[in-house]
């Protein structure tokens, strides 16, 4: 399965109002303790489309940057794909974690569900935003069962507090590894 932590390089994502949170240093941290806890857990081959803070492709089109990280999945015959992210929007009400999935894709969707109850399953005292069917480029490319999960929003003070925290961090991996373990076997 492939673990992609959103953006790196040139493209940092999203940042922090209050504590100047980088998206894609949060997104690659998360990613990592994902794959651990999948590699300890399971037998699963955990592939990360980026293993430090760079770019698949120098000076690209961000098109171009994603088509090649749903690529990894298709060369690798992956069973899964998994994109990590954090939100971010003007209004800095808004909070929450959301997980995204193929618009019109059952799996996708079946996928979805079962890692946002299970993240949700670990008590981690934030908004439930749910599951939205997206029209998103990975998830509209790959041919595999394929979510992006939005665990927070950078904007939102507290959400941004929740996410740096390492108790969110243990309990949000434990739940999405729980929800692809559950996904599998059910």
């Amino acid at each position: 399965m492939v673990i992609d932590p959103g953006h790196g390089g040139e493209d940092r994502g999203t940042k922090g109002k209050k504590y100047g949170t980088i998206e894609k240093d949060l997104n690659l941290k998360v990613a990592q303790n994902i794959k651990k806890e999948l590699e300890e857990r399971t037998d699963a081959k955990v592939i990360l489309t980026r293993e430090k803070d760079t770019s698949l492709l120098s000076e690209t089109k961000q098109k171009e940057e994603l088509q090649a990280r749903v690529n990894i999945a298709k060369n690798h015959s992956a069973d899964l794909y998994i994109s990590i992210h954090h939100d971010a929007f003007e209004d800095t009400s808004v909070q929450g974690i959301t997980t995204h999935y193929g618009a019109n894709k059952w799996s996708d969707k079946k996928l979805a569900k079962s890692i946002q109850k299970a993240i949700f399953n670990q008590d981690v005292d934030a908004r439930n935003r749910g599951v939205k069917g997206s029209d998103y480029l990975i998830l509209r490319e790959n041919s595999t069962p394929a979510v992006l999960i939005e665990l927070g929003f950078t904007s939102n003070e507290s959400d941004e507090k929740r996410m740096n925290s390492e108790e969110f961090q243990t309990k949000s991996k434990k739940g999405i590894v729980d929800g692809i373990i559950g996904y599998f076997t059910a």
